[in-house]
């Protein structure tokens, strides 16, 4: 009998598509990242297939692909530091992490498709735009799945993507945290990691949510730096500096008339 890190859950009728690359994915996960964000990453891939199940628009999308995305995208969190950009966005951290960790296993693993530049590339978008929920639902459906399987793990069966409700059932949501408990992913343990960032590699965090946690709690989860972060977001928010450059753009414009 085939033993295999992520396991169909037969009573939820869920198959998860075999690939040597998956579990090869699982593993680099579980060895750079911490329980607490290998457990939300490879969850989502299980939220993505519930998903593609109810939602008919993403019944065709590639799911070794998006779960293999899922698995991968936070890597911008690793524990391994070594793996990590010292001025990129987490999201792009993952992005580039999953896209050299694929190129690299190719000639060692059998895989179920042809993982071609053009998969690469739609996982690298998966993965660095998964945040960006207001734009990606009107992406390629491998792009919007990823990201949908991943803001499922935050809201469970009261998710409700694009307003559709019970796309994740109560008994969905526990067969799949039989196998991949939380683990610490609670408020917490998420402030842990959003305020890490902000203090770790704060000007990446200016212009997105992460950002927000530093304003509310500081660089430590305990309010250590909240008034420099905040008054540093703000300097850097383009509302604020907006107004000198067009300034600026304005009297070059008279200076050539």
């Amino acid at each position: 009998m085939t033993t295999t890190s992520l396991p169909d859950i037969p009573e939820i009728n869920i198959v998860f598509p075999r690939s040597s690359l998956a579990e090869a994915a699982f593993k680099y996960s579980e060895q750079h990242c911490t329980p607490l964000v290998h457990n939300h990453a490879v969850r989502s891939a299980y939220w993505s297939l519930i998903l593609a199940k109810k939602l008919p628009h993403l019944a065709n999308a590639d799911l070794e692909l998006v779960t293999l995305s899922c698995i991968l995208h936070d890597m911008g969190w690793a524990k391994t530091k070594e793996l990590l950009s010292a001025h990129k966005r987490f999201e792009v951290d993952g992005a580039n992490i999953a896209r050299d960790f694929i190129r690299s296993n190719l000639g060692s693993l059998a895989t179920s498709d042809d993982w071609n530049e053009r998969r690469i590339q739609q996982s690298w978008y998966a993965i660095a735009l998964h945040t960006t929920f207001t734009i990606v639902p009107e992406a390629e459906p491998e792009v919007a799945l990823t990201s949908l399987g991943i803001g499922a793990d935050f809201f469970g069966p009261q998710y409700t993507p694009g307003g559709i409700k019970n796309v994740i059932t109560v008994e969905e949501y526990h067969a799949v945290m039989k196998f991949f408990p939380r683990d610490g992913f609670d408020y917490e343990g998420l402030k842990g990691v959003m305020c890490g960032l902000c203090r770790e590699k704060p000007e990446t965090t200016y212009d997105n949510f992460v950002g927000f946690f530093g304003r509310k709690w500081g660089i430590d989860g305990k309010g250590t730096g909240k008034e420099e972060f905040t008054a540093a977001m703000d300097e850097a928010a383009f509302a604020t500096g907006a107004e000198k450059l067009f300034e600026y753009l304005v009297e070059l414009d008279k200076s050539a008339a």
